[in-house]
């Protein structure tokens, strides 16, 4: 049996997945047709051959986890939510499937990888092929049996590091916590769908990005619900750093998360000038010197972690991980966030795009009091706006400031926020 190391950039969310924050995701992708569960589980079985870094479990080697190959199928269970990862009931896979009416939920544990929309997207083409009856456009699909490039195997961070300057990235010692004003209780979501068209050209307008101006408008919505605010509004958005260290093809969880702070004196301020502090703070958060320092420091942890025991890692590294309250190890500390933006970028479905009707991605939300996701699907956005919460005001303000703008939004739910769960690296099975 295959046995591989987990690389540098995973040892942090696997030591320190918990039972506060399991950091899974999962991608609901729902089709214009019901789903056909025979078809799709010899289509999954077909594409996951295409991914063998993904036909794996965790084991332990020592004091050392590791990944080993898994033969067994990815499970497939009817519901919303795949079956519990890294149990029996997952095959003790790291991923999973799981179905409903039109819809096919793909999940995965973050420590694992990023989005699996490679993944998603191989396993969409052979099942719609199968259930269309016809050959698609295999265009920008990855196939079983063709050659996986090295870049999608090899430890991402066994590269040159280029002599870079210390990087000057502001930090903030707190942040406005929606949870401090509203209590935590059931997770709850809304779907918000934007024409694509519309939204690009006002984004365009203010020279931005459709995570930017969706921080900005979440910032102002909060400085509007909350005019005696004291602390900045920060918010986490999850920034993709493989350009940066020139590896495009890692499969990898590769994101790191920038922190855009709106002060209290930025409250009523027009969307304009939150875009123009959101760019810079992108901009300035984003360059190389600070990708490659966070490189460096994720690569002095591995260092820092050998010769301490299970036990230890986890100790070090649960406290910090569920909202990187405090530094992790060599890594740097930041303040907590007030919500959190992830955009994983424009999807090209290709040829199955007339056959898909939306998308949404879910994920754990613990700590994060509202996360935004954001994907695209056949010339619209699908936003998830999730909360640990069930008060509606603040999706309310959200998309009555869009509209305000001349953004039509089309909105739907409360709906319950669905996410594999996982039984932790250290957790006896039941």
């Amino acid at each position: 049996m295959a046995v591989n190391k987990l690389a540098a950039v995973s040892l942090a969310m696997f030591y320190g997945a918990s039972r506060e924050f399991a950091n899974t995701f999962s991608v609901r992708v729902t089709l214009k047709n019901p789903i056909e569960p025979d078809v799709l589980r010899r289509d999954l079985d077909r594409a996951m051959g295409r991914y063998p870094y993904f036909s794996v479990s965790l084991g332990a080697q020592g004091e050392e986890l590791v990944l080993e190959d898994n033969p067994l199928p990815v499970t497939i269970v009817e519901g919303p939510e795949p079956a519990k990862l890294n149990t029996a009931a997952s095959n003790y896979h790291l991923v999973g499937v799981s179905y409903e009416r039109t819809s096919v939920v793909f999940g995965a544990f973050h420590a694992l990888t990023d989005g699996a929309f490679h993944w998603i997207k191989t396993t969409l083409y052979y099942y719609l092929c199968e259930t269309e009856g016809r050959e698609l456009d295999p265009t920008g699909v990855r196939l079983a049996g063709e050659e996986i490039p090295a870049g999608e195997l090899e430890d991402p961070f066994d590269t040159e590091i280029p002599e870079t300057e210390e990087p000057t990235v502001p930090r903030w010692s707190s942040a406005f916590r929606v949870t401090d004003r509203t209590p935590v209780g059931k997770q709850r979501c809304w779907h918000i769908r934007i024409g694509e068209t519309s939204f690009m050209k006002y984004t365009r307008t203010q020279d931005g990005s459709p995570a930017t101006i969706t921080s900005a408008f979440m910032a102002k919505a909060l400085h509007t619900l909350y005019p005696d605010m004291a602390e900045p509004v920060v918010c986490g958005m999850a920034h993709n750093i493989r350009s940066v260290i020139r590896k495009p093809l890692a499969h990898q969880s590769m994101v790191n998360l920038i922190e855009l702070a709106y002060p209290p004196r930025l409250k009523g301020a027009d969307i304009e000038k939150l875009c123009i502090c959101s760019r810079g703070m992108v901009m300035l958060q984003s360059q190389p010197e600070t990708v490659w320092d966070m490189v460096r420091k994720q690569l002095a942890l591995e260092k820092e972690l050998e010769g301490l025991t299970h036990r230890e890692k986890f100790d070090l590294l649960r406290p910090v991980v569920t909202g990187a309250r405090t530094g992790i190890g060599n890594l740097p500390a930041s303040a907590p966030v007030s919500f959190k933006v992830s955009y994983v970028g424009r999807t090209d479905w290709g040829s199955m795009a007339n056959m898909i009707e939306s998308v949404h991605c879910s994920v754990t939300t613990d700590g994060s009091g509202i996360c935004i996701e954001i994907n695209t699907c056949n010339g619209y956005f699908d936003y998830c706006f999730m909360q640990e919460f069930e008060d509606d005001r603040y999706v309310n303000a959200f998309v009555d400031l869009l509209e305000r703008e001349g953004i039509y939004c089309a909105v739907s739910g409360p709906y319950d926020v669905y996410v594999p769960k996982m039984r932790l690296p250290d957790e006896p099975e039941a």
